[in-house]
């Protein structure tokens, strides 16, 4: 469901009346899920995993996602770290208001069960490739999902933002992208990057299958 989608399903319930309520996410602010569970409507966040002293990014949240249903379904799940990546509205609403919806309505809890299981899919496929990726194609697949989070082939981010996201050193970005623009890819700019050929940055973000031929693939 998008943000709209989410914000009729919680309306319909006279105790979430008043108390979901939009906010204004600014572009570098971290989301803390200390205040409550977030549903962006035009903002995008870079989504991180931390554990301990290591973190690695797994995806974005954007229209349609939910940022903090992880811990409020699973409270043992690795914290998950939220930065504004591009500022604009989300609808919040206060963990214990949302708890006590799910508990008194077994459809919704479904639905948010149904979603916070298939985006753990998906930090596990991000995790896979932050394993087995080059830097190069882990800096390039950043790209292509970010580019697609945004919906702009223009992305005003920094070589550190971008190392910081994918836990690594920010000359190794630098270096990333400059084989990429190599490949005439991208265009990078003093704090943005601009995709010059998506299909060919896609290409070259894929995992390769012969990378690593002493490790069968998974039935």
């Amino acid at each position: 469901m998008d943000a709209a989608q989410w914000e009729r399903t919680l309306r319909q319930h006279s105790r979430a009346e008043g108390l979901a309520e939009t906010v204004r996410l600014k572009a570098g602010e971290s989301v803390t899920h200390d205040d409550g569970v977030y549903f962006p409507m035009d903002a995008v966040a870079n989504l991180t995993l931390c554990k301990e002293a290591a973190h690695f990014q797994v995806g974005f949240a954007g229209n349609g996602d939910v940022i903090g249903i992880h811990r409020l379904l699973l409270p043992d799940f690795p914290p998950l770290g939220a930065t504004v990546m591009r500022g604009g509205q989300a609808l919040r609403i206060a963990q214990p208001v949302l708890d006590a919806l799910l508990e008194s309505d077994a459809v919704l809890r479904q639905r948010m069960k149904d979603y916070a299981l298939r985006s753990t899919a998906r930090f596990l496929a991000e995790a896979a490739n932050a394993a087995t990726l080059s830097l190069e194609k882990r800096v390039a697949r950043w790209i292509s999902l970010c580019r697609e989070a945004v919906g702009s082939d223009e992305i005003a981010v920094t070589h550190q933002y971008i190392a910081t996201a994918l836990g690594v050193r920010r000359s190794g970005v630098t270096v990333a992208l400059h084989i990429l623009e190599g490949e005439h890819i991208i265009r990078s700019r003093r704090g943005r990057i601009e995709v010059l050929d998506p299909e060919a940055l896609i290409a070259y973000s894929a995992a390769d299958e012969q990378s690593n031929p002493s490790h069968p693939a998974c039935p």
